[in-house]
């Protein structure tokens, strides 16, 4: 079995493969609403993508049974809650820069990792609740309220940051009864239906380039949302959350690769605070993974 240090070790792995496959999700996100997509259809297309690849994944692989539960009304608030999260996200995205948006929805693992221990009674220790506190100084930074980024915009930011702060700490609720498959294809199924209610309002035809494009998209999600569902289930929120930072690799290379954009002073500065949070809890997990090592033999 292994021990609580080498379960922390995986689920910060998990978590930076999730971040990978989000930071990619930004872009697409980006991309599509830049092109006039509604959040709202970018949303539904995606969803019905991945549910798709999810029905067939699990009716060829032996995993039909996880397309049921036995807490769909858990499900349904999972799904309500994490509605929001893409769609403010990608509202923002209209009218910010990428980095600017990712820096500020850092905000997420920390409120996580805070919550977490009035709801599920996780041990947040001395130095889990500094990184926690500096890393809120990093965002604190990067937003710096009164000056130029700080426009009404950027409430949709905060606002996707919070809910995507519950989707990790329903699947911290869920994870004892539902697997990793079903946490993922429950939400993005029900977010696809939820955002198909709006269509008809805000449909506009793609070419096939934008199909190829948004099942590039949905490939990136599902790739995230699993190693990122999966790095909840194995390990603390206080743990793997925090590593939510390295997304900001990704804002800041796609941000530059595509559209040319470079965070100001103030956002480097602020990221740079985050991921010293972050190392910081590298640093004390892996210590303690040896401790456990040696201990154990």
């Amino acid at each position: 079995m292994a021990t609580n240090g080498n379960r922390n070790l995986a689920g910060i792995g998990f978590m930076v493969l999730g971040m990978l496959g989000m930071g990619g999700v930004d872009a697409f996100g980006k991309w599509f609403v830049s092109a006039d997509y509604s959040p709202v259809q970018v949303i539904a297309v995606r969803g019905w993508m991945i549910t798709v690849i999810m029905l067939v994944w699990a009716l060829t692989s032996g995993r039909a049974h996880e397309l049921t539960t036995r807490r769909p009304l858990a499900h349904g608030v999972r799904i309500l809650v994490s509605m929001c999260g893409p769609l403010f996200m990608f509202t923002a995205l209209s009218s910010l820069p990428l980095a600017d948006v990712t820096v500020v929805i850092f905000g997420s693992p920390f409120v996580a990792a805070a919550l977490a221990v009035p709801l599920f009674g996780e041990r947040v220790g001395r130095h889990r609740w500094a990184a926690i506190a500096v890393g809120f100084a990093g965002v604190a930074i990067a937003m710096r309220p009164g000056s130029e980024l700080f426009r009404p915009e950027i409430l949709f930011a905060v606002a996707a940051g919070i809910s995507f702060a519950a989707i990790n700490l329903t699947a911290r609720w869920l994870r004892d009864t539902e697997t990793t498959f079903q946490l993922v294809f429950f939400l993005m199924a029900g977010i696809a239906v939820i955002a198909s209610l709006g269509l008809p309002f805000v449909w506009r035809p793609m070419p096939l380039a934008d199909l190829v494009l948004f099942g590039g998209m949905a490939a990136a999600t599902l790739f995230g949302y699993i190693f990122m569902t999966r790095a909840f289930v194995v390990a603390p929120v206080g743990v793997v959350a925090p590593f939510e930072y390295t997304v900001l690799i990704w804002a800041v290379t796609w941000g530059f690769v595509i559209w040319g954009e470079l965070p100001g002073a103030f956002v480097w500065t602020g990221a740079g605070v985050i991921v010293a949070s972050g190392l910081y809890l590298l640093h004390r997990e892996a210590k303690s993974a040896k401790i456990d090592q040696a201990g154990a033999s």
